[in-house]
């Protein structure tokens, strides 16, 4: 349990925080979860890199805050993971765990953890991690209002347009029309 507690302000500080942790070894992944839920994230679980990929494919609203994954597992490994989430997702951050040492040409910009992974420290790694994602997401989702009413906008300038193009139209007929009148007279 964190040091968080004794300040309610802060009592959870991944609340409502939605991350995604992936290790094939039951009794580490649960471990983890335990301290991950008890400081208010909301967890999806893989137990091999597959099923991350395939838990990311059907994120499509891109909900996910950050992944956490051992760097060791079956089937598509967590550098295979890490490198296919640089490539498709690129702003969701990626916290790294291995039991081993770090590996050669291990990628800087991961952070990495060493197992047992010491749950303060990790907790207090993700929160800035969390909150960056989070306010990622609400600039993404505002942008996308903020388009939505440009465009509805630019519609209705171009249909005023066309409303002023009709009028200046049947005024421009209505004043041939008159012209034509006066030199008949």
């Amino acid at each position: 349990m964190s040091d968080w507690t004794s300040n309610p302000r802060t009592a959870a500080p991944l609340e409502g925080a939605s991350l995604l942790l992936v290790d094939d070894h039951p009794g580490a992944r649960r471990t983890v979860a335990r301290v991950l839920k008890l400081e208010g994230a909301l967890l999806v679980e893989a137990g091999d890199g597959e099923e991350a990929i395939d838990i990311l494919e059907r994120d499509e609203e891109q909900l996910l805050d950050v992944v956490v994954t051992d760097l060791e597992i079956p089937v598509v490994s967590g550098h295979e993971l890490i490198a296919v989430l640089r490539e498709c997702r690129p702003d969701l951050p990626i916290v790294a765990m291995t039991g081993y040492t770090r590996p050669a040409g291990f990628d800087a910009t991961v952070l990495l953890f060493y197992k047992p992974v010491e749950s303060d420290e990790l907790v207090r790694t993700l929160v800035p991690l969390v909150r960056r994602s989070q306010k990622s997401r609400r600039v993404a989702r505002q942008m996308r209002a903020d388009a939505g009413e440009s465009r509805s906008l630019a519609e209705r300038q171009r249909e005023v347009a066309r409303e002023h193009q009709a009028k200046t139209g049947e005024l421009m007929k209505a004043f041939m029309q008159l012209r034509e009148r006066i030199k008949r007279r």
